[in-house]
């Protein structure tokens, strides 16, 4: 009798003896534990029920947790189980259509589980629970219908065991699920955390498996003939699916790291990113938790020492206001890719060189700057699927990004090619320097704001991948990871909320002001005291009034010039006269005593009021196109160039920026001639050559755009009779600065220039509106455009004494236009700094066009 028959004879009809060994049981749950990592990591990246994403990484999940850490699991745990001595004759043999069955079961019931549990970040214990309970039994099921693809065998089960198997797949599966979403919706989902999730979910799995299995007895039916075929069968199939999950592993693991390495690095460059709030103030962010951005450049290059890019920079203005009006270069976008594109690159990265060989800035190094900014915009636009006249509008800051400290030896580097560099001037020599240690020092980061109205706007971007987290539980992860290195960005994200919803206007009717400005420490320039987180707003206070009549001006003009004290004093006597001058002292007397209180700042009660009321944006009816004004009285001061924002209410915000910030509302009619000044500017640059085919990393969306640009500047070639802008301007007004969209042979003005020497390394910061056009230059805007000839005549104002800013024998004058007249400030020059003073003096020409903001600081300059 051959040895298969004696162990037929020996255990037909019986219970086989079984024992289980112990590495293969340990193999199983890291099977298990494999499969549930992958399926965790795929549920967090879920935004949505909806999108093509979403509907992929759900089905991923389900084979993940169903294929993987169920039925492989299962397969494995059962090449752990020892029937008699472990002999060939004597081992399962497998069916493969219920094989097959059995890994389809679990795969599909998890996919139901998982739709049931949802993929939203508010918890629901009800859909938690029944999403538990669903896995739970899939993971039974499997179990079963897998065994009963054993052919050799009939098994008997307990029935204890059986319910103690549904027990820890339920309620495990149930403990390890909600876990995992409490984690996931509060932002603190860790890969620790996941991969502690993970482990209790493999516990599941596990358990459940060998409750059962430890309750089955096996009878044998027949031997088994081909053992070793259906081993290797199941071995292989386990095998493959698990190469599949390691390798996918080990990319999830790469990916992070290129991650990382890309926020590093582009938290060192100037970078555009965009802040989307849902209307209960959530902010968009990708599934790691960071702001959607762009790299506008490596680095922004600095002309002079004070030549920061900052909100007092002129780009910063120019960017500001386009934001504002996304339509004024709608029409340009392809011709800004085409211009890059011709642009030079660097040898190794492919990337625009800003800087020649020689050390110098590129031609038109402003424009490109620009063209560069409108391009990122574009990207991001692109990467939300939105039009670029929905990406938002530019915050009126910007954020420090970037590492702190400069390796030693990356500095030194830095010194022993620049020694080599001995036929480079010093100048050039420090822009080198400063470029190269601005890649490992500070990055610059801009913020588009937008609020989204619309719950549809909502789902849409969900379903492209994005998610929306309360402020308070991303702020942490977006300054790390993005490497902002202020401290309070949670108070700015929540500023950024009343910044996106407009709020931060001021309603109609009498308001009286605190208008206080201050020389600026450390460079030149004034700054503006505005209120905290609304840098467009002056300290105010509402007067119960629509409208200032005849008789209140008169009152008004009596406290002219009038300090805080003597104001208090005045007011009290004209609560004596009339009742109707009685009323209106009383609440102008509580609207400075409130006004008073909410700055809470001694130096306060040194302003003085001025009969000069002015006019200040406000909030407009729902549904106006026009822009309205409101009425202000204002108290005036030259504040110490020393003094500091003591109250927590204000700071400090730079005059010219302030000036922007007025003329740039909603509905303003600037924004109008804003978008005429643009088009002068950057037309003739990105026309400038003959059109060749942008290079693939430029392309974007808007080749429609481009054929309606080029039949706009046809319609216009077949016009004429178009006059020219032309300004007169005296040598005490000239600045001395070319506008940086075109060269003076572009200019279609008359210049008068007696103060030749001025550099045209400066050219970058003229941010006039109007102040130079393009003669006979095509133009993209559309439409009709009216041109008209305006002469301006300045004239100097002499004899002004100002303080301490009264000019001296060696002093810079700095003229102001105010409707035909002017006033002057003289400043003290540092040695060796007349470039900075040029440089200085044009960013405080910021706009030719009037404003309230001027009015009041003429006051300031000329009655101190």
């Amino acid at each position: 009798m051959s040895a298969d028959d004696d162990l037929l004879a020996r255990y037909q009809g019986e219970i086989v003896p079984r024992s289980f060994q112990a590495g293969m049981v340990v193999s199983s749950y890291l099977v298990s534990c494999v499969g549930t990592v992958i399926t965790l990591e795929l549920l967090n990246r879920r935004t949505s029920r909806n999108g093509l994403l979403n509907h992929t990484l759900l089905m991923s999940a389900a084979i993940s947790m169903g294929g993987i850490a169920i039925w492989c699991m299962h397969f494995v745990g059962n090449r752990a189980i020892i029937l008699a001595n472990d002999e060939l004759e004597l081992r399962v043999d497998y069916s493969i259509g219920f094989s097959a069955l059995s890994f389809f079961i679990p795969v599909l019931v998890l996919l139901v589980a998982f739709v049931t549990i949802g993929a939203g970040y508010r918890i629901s214990w009800w859909r938690m629970c029944c999403g538990g309970m669903i896995a739970g039994a899939g993971m039974c099921g499997m179990h079963y219908v897998g065994n009963a693809s054993i052919n050799n065998y009939r098994l008997i089960y307990s029935g204890v065991h059986i319910g103690g198997a549904v027990l820890i797949a339920v309620f495990d599966s149930i403990a390890a699920l909600s876990v995992f979403f409490i984690f996931r919706s509060s932002w603190r989902n860790s890969w620790w955390k996941r991969a502690l999730s993970a482990f209790l979910l493999a516990g599941a799995v596990s358990g459940m498996h060998w409750v059962a299995s430890v309750g089955t007895q096996y009878r044998l039916l027949r031997s088994n003939t081909r053992a070793q075929l259906s081993q290797t069968q199941a071995i292989i199939v386990v095998a493959c699916l698990l190469v599949f999950a390691i390798l996918f592993m080990a990319g999830s693991i790469i990916y992070a790291i290129w991650i990382t390495r890309c926020n590093t690095i582009r938290a060192q460059q100037v970078v555009l990113a965009t802040a989307v709030f849902d209307w209960s103030g959530r902010i968009l962010v990708s599934s790691e938790g960071l702001l959607p951005s762009e790299k506008i450049t490596d680095t922004y290059v600095e002309r002079t020492q004070s030549d920061t890019f900052n909100i007092a920079h002129p780009l910063f203005h120019w960017m500001f206001q386009v934001s504002r009006n996304w339509n004024s270069i709608n029409g340009m976008v392809d011709g800004m890719n085409n211009h890059l594109a011709r642009l030079r690159k660097g040898g190794r990265d492919n990337k625009i060189r800003l800087i020649d060989d020689d050390g110098q800035l590129i031609k038109n190094y402003d424009a490109i700057f620009r063209e560069l900014f409108c391009v990122a915009a574009v990207s991001l636009a692109d990467k939300l699927k939105e039009q670029l006249v929905n990406v938002g509008v530019l915050w009126d800051e910007i954020l420090a990004t970037g590492v702190d400290g400069l390796p030693n030896k990356f500095d030194r580097s830095i010194d022993h090619m620049l020694e080599e560099s001995a036929g480079v001037g010093f100048s050039e020599r420090c822009k080198i320097r400063a470029a190269r240690l601005h890649e490992y020092g500070r990055g610059s980061l801009m913020l588009l704001v937008r609020r989204l109205e619309h719950p549809h706007d909502v789902d849409r971007l969900e379903a492209a991948g994005f998610r929306f987290a309360e402020i308070h539980q991303v702020c942490g992860i977006i300054r790390s990871r993005m490497q902002i290195k202020t401290r309070d960005l949670k108070e700015k994200l929540t500023n950024m909320v009343a910044f996106a919803q407009g709020s931060s206007v001021m309603d109609p009717g009498v308001h009286l002001g605190f208008f206080g400005v201050k020389a600026r420490v450390g460079s030149f320039g004034f700054d503006i005291v505005a209120k905290k987180g609304a840098r467009n707003l002056l300290p105010t206070m509402p007067i119960p009034l629509e409208r200032l009549e005849s008789w209140h001006m008169d009152i008004v003009r009596q406290l002219d010039r009038m300090n805080v004290p003597h104001l208090f004093q005045s007011l009290g006597a004209l609560k004596k006269l009339s009742p109707r001058e009685m009323f209106f002292a009383s609440q102008l007397s509580d609207a400075l005593q409130a006004l008073r209180a909410w700055i809470d700042d001694p130096i306060f009660d040194e302003a003085v009021l001025t009969s000069k009321v002015v006019q200040v944006p406000c909030r407009t009816q729902a549904g106006s196109n026009s822009a309205k004004s409101c009425t202000m009285i204002a108290l005036c001061i030259m504040m110490p160039i020393h003094s500091s924002a003591s109250s927590p209410r204000c700071e400090f915000v730079p005059l010219n920026f302030f000036k922007v910030h007025q003329m740039a509302h909603k509905n303003s009619p600037q924004l109008a001639v804003f978008t005429r000044y643009v088009h002068r500017e950057l037309f003739p640059i990105i026309h400038a050559a003959t059109v060749s085919p942008p290079q693939p990393i430029y392309r974007q969306a808007g080749q429609a755009s481009f054929w309606r640009n080029q039949l706009d500047s046809l319609r216009y070639l077949g016009r004429s009779g178009i006059k020219n802008y032309a300004m007169v301007e005296d040598a005490s007004s000239a600045f001395g600065r070319k506008s940086s969209g075109h060269d003076s042979d572009h200019s279609g003005s008359t210049i008068e220039l007696r103060n030749q020497d001025l550099r045209d390394g400066h050219s970058s910061n003229n941010d006039t509106v109007s102040d130079k056009t393009t003669a006979h230059q095509p133009s993209s805007f559309g439409g009709i455009m009216v041109s008209q000839e305006i002469q301006v005549d300045i004239r100097q104002i002499d004899d002004i004494s100002v303080g301490m800013l009264k000019p001296g024998a060696n002093m810079d004058r700095v003229t102001m236009v105010k409707a035909g007249a002017g006033f002057d400030f003289g400043m003290d020059p540092i040695a060796g700094a007349e470039d900075d003073m040029r440089a200085v003096a044009e960013r405080e020409k910021v706009n030719e066009v009037m404003t309230f903001v001027d009015e009041l600081f003429a006051i300031c300059v000329d009655g101190l």
